[in-house]
């Protein structure tokens, strides 16, 4: 398996959330580190490693512990100031081997002008550790690293490479002017892209540092992280996602505002509604927040495309379904609307609106969509029973997102997402969540991470993530007397935890 640099993010993050802290991992990989060198090089007594001021810098460091106990002779070259060591675990390895002043050796290089000073040491090692640079680069190196690199290719010595060879991009197979020429390669708990590249390949070796299965199974804080972008502070209404919410009916007139109001707690700059006339008043009367665009009649109908398209211009993400009812008008409109929407914006299709999609199936390969169906929705729309463990309804739920080129969040205890090439399982919830209206909640937290997340695997895993929390959350309150709009008042709550 190969595996991006958000992913690695992700990963460390929901491994936090399941009790493995990245103290323990960063522990880990400099111990995987230490004990291949132990492994290839056995003869060798003096090694310089090379930190930079980030988290492969810190993998370093603990790699320079467990060598050093193990009577190896070391000088760490840490590249910057130690007041420039950007993370609380790197801070306090570095803390660590700061009082192991006979057996490690410090030298730090501040600047490009010093790195005379790093070659004399790199001439006296008989091997180099790279721990310059990790994952996380798309950009070139700045000095004083890039002379770094230079003097460690230049020191015709054996390198080992923690991670990737740095000043390679993690993510792009393919290599970069100016990066170490590693002769050999640790990295952690899967390869990364830069890696598969021949002459690359046959140097890696892949050490496992204590993730647990369950950090990539199941959807964590981390996905939900890496899934709200940063807002700038220069940013202007519309720029943080735009959301337009299509649905309701004279039977329904609470399903829209639900998810309008779950749009905007999670962070969208603006949401409009479009309704029929008929439920109009009362949904303005909800709150003040809520835009109201009327439509004429009782039922979304035909009719209603022409103005609803010119609306939908303007805005980032439909989503469509909700309090819709299946008035056989309103069905056709659902297939109608379909075809005449943009191709290249996301649409959210809930509720009532999956009912026209069984006999126009291949409308979802022509639109980036995410299907928000439960088990008995599912089987309308695929004509599949769902068997009852969730862990039997995964192959089913990848094989219709493959088939049909969408994403579908199978609702459930444990809701089921993919996109036909990955798939997560979204554990948080309640079960007071079985009362009415958390559906409509979800899709409108869908709609407001898809506007942000041209990704809608990413963003619809961290919207089952947070509907699900926002609802345990209400539970502390309220138990199973919970209602869909606890659960809207509590997305703030999640979203400030998780930005700590």
């Amino acid at each position: 398996m190969v595996i991006i640099a958000e992913e690695v993010k992700i990963i460390d993050l929901n491994s936090e959330e399941l009790g493995v802290s990245v103290t323990q991992l960063m522990e880990n990989a400099g111990a995987a580190v230490a004990q291949v060198v132990l492994e290839h090089y056995p003869k060798v007594k003096s090694i310089a490693i090379c930190c930079g001021t980030g988290n492969n810098g810190g993998d370093g460091m603990v790699a320079a512990r467990h060598l050093a106990s193990l009577d190896r002779q070391i000088k760490l070259i840490l590249l910057g100031s130690e007041s420039k060591i950007r993370t609380t675990i790197s801070i306090q390895n570095f803390k660590i081997l700061k009082q192991m002043e006979t057996s490690i050796e410090i030298i730090t290089i501040n600047d490009s002008s010093k790195i005379t000073k790093m070659k004399k040491e790199l001439d006296d090692a008989e091997l180099i550790i790279d721990a310059l640079l990790g994952v996380g680069i798309t950009t070139e190196p700045y000095e004083p690293i890039k002379s770094a690199i230079k003097a460690v290719n230049s020191a015709n010595k054996p390198i080992v490479s923690v991670d990737v060879p740095s000043g390679m991009f993690s993510d792009i197979p393919k290599k970069t002017k100016l990066m170490v020429k590693s002769d050999f390669i640790v990295t952690f708990h899967d390869t990364k892209p830069c890696l598969t590249i021949d002459g690359l390949k046959e140097k890696t070796v892949i050490k496992g540092i204590g993730v647990p299965l369950e950090a990539e199974l199941f959807v964590g804080k981390g996905d939900l992280k890496l899934a709200i972008p940063k807002r700038e502070i220069t940013s202007h209404k519309g720029e943080n996602g735009t959301v337009l919410v299509v649905g309701g009916s004279i039977k329904y007139s609470g399903a829209p505002v639900l998810a309008s109001r779950a749009a905007l707690r999670t962070g969208s700059d603006l949401v409009i509604t479009c309704i029929p006339a008929s439920i109009a008043n009362s949904v303005r009367s909800d709150s003040p927040n809520m835009i109201v665009r009327e439509l004429e009649g009782d039922y979304l109908t035909s009719n209603h495309i022409p103005e609803i398209l010119e609306i939908f211009e303007k805005f980032d993400v439909m989503v469509l379904g909700p309090g819709m009812s299946d008035n056989p008008q309103s069905i056709k409109f659902v297939t109608e609307i379909l075809e005449k929407v943009p191709k290249h914006k996301p649409i959210i299709i809930d509720a009532d609106a999956l009912k026209a999609l069984p006999d126009n199936l291949g409308i979802l390969k022509k639109i980036p969509i995410v299907l928000t169906p439960h088990k008995g929705e599912f089987k309308i729309l695929f004509g599949d029973d769902l068997k009852k463990r969730w862990q039997d309804q995964i192959e089913t739920v990848i094989e219709k997102t493959k088939n049909y080129n969408c994403t579908i969040v199978l609702k459930g205890k444990y809701d089921i997402i993919s996109d036909g090439e990955k798939f997560k399982i979204n554990r948080t919830g309640h079960e007071g969540m079985t009362v009415g209206g958390t559906g409509d909640v979800l899709a409108g937290i869908l709609g407001s991470l898809c506007a942000v997340n041209s990704n809608l695997f990413r963003a619809s895993c961290a919207a089952s993530y947070l509907t699900g929390k926002a609802g345990e959350f209400a539970a502390e309150d309220f138990g199973n007397s919970l209602l869909a709009t606890d659960v809207i008042e509590k997305i703030p709550e999640v979203l400030a935890q998780i930005r700590k």
